[in-house]
């Protein structure tokens, strides 16, 4: 991911520089894979806009093909609804011609991308630190890791379901 959760309304000038810095990373590295994202990484398209329209609002054309040929971009994703946000990856997915890929997934998401056949990470980012009063207020810095910058123990995978649990739900688009 070029930037997490980013924030702009200026979504042209967004994807045209996901476009350059892609271009400039695949010229040294021709197959990394690198993201897209909307404004915040959410699912923020509805998914009868992306099937009538091609999603592709406020987005050049030349970066649209782009997007279409590309062999390394994929389009990065975190937040929205259940089974809104499935269909709409689904739907971004097929018009664009790129793999969807939910980057910081609570327990819900990850479950519903997991039964979907979409590729998904779970999110836990601040759970990897030791620093400060809840962790009895140790030595900085030779006796903590990790800043705590987002808070702690925000993220609890053990909270969510074993991924071949039936459970799942399954979002049919």
């Amino acid at each position: 991911e070029l930037m997490n959760e980013p924030m702009s309304i200026h979504r042209h000038e967004m994807f045209d520089t996901w476009r350059e810095c892609t271009e400039a990373i695949n010229a040294v590295i021709p197959d990394m894979s690198v993201s897209i994202a909307d404004v915040g990484e959410a699912s923020i398209l509805p998914s009868w806009i992306t099937k009538l329209t091609g999603g592709y609002m406020d987005i050049s054309s030349d970066t649209e093909t782009w997007i279409k040929k590309s062999k390394t971009v994929f389009y990065a994703w975190h937040y929205g609804s259940v089974p809104t946000n499935i269909k709409n990856m689904h739907a971004i997915s097929q018009k664009w011609n790129v793999p969807v890929f939910g980057t910081e997934l609570g327990c819900e998401e990850f479950e519903a991308a997991a039964a979907s056949n979409i590729s998904h990470s779970y999110w836990h980012y601040s759970a990897y630190c030791n620093t400060g009063p809840a962790f009895g207020n140790r030595s900085v810095p030779d006796g903590t890791f990790g800043a705590c910058i987002l808070g702690w123990g925000n993220g609890n995978s053990s909270n969510c379901i074993n991924p071949k649990s039936t459970k799942s739900t399954l979002v049919l688009v």
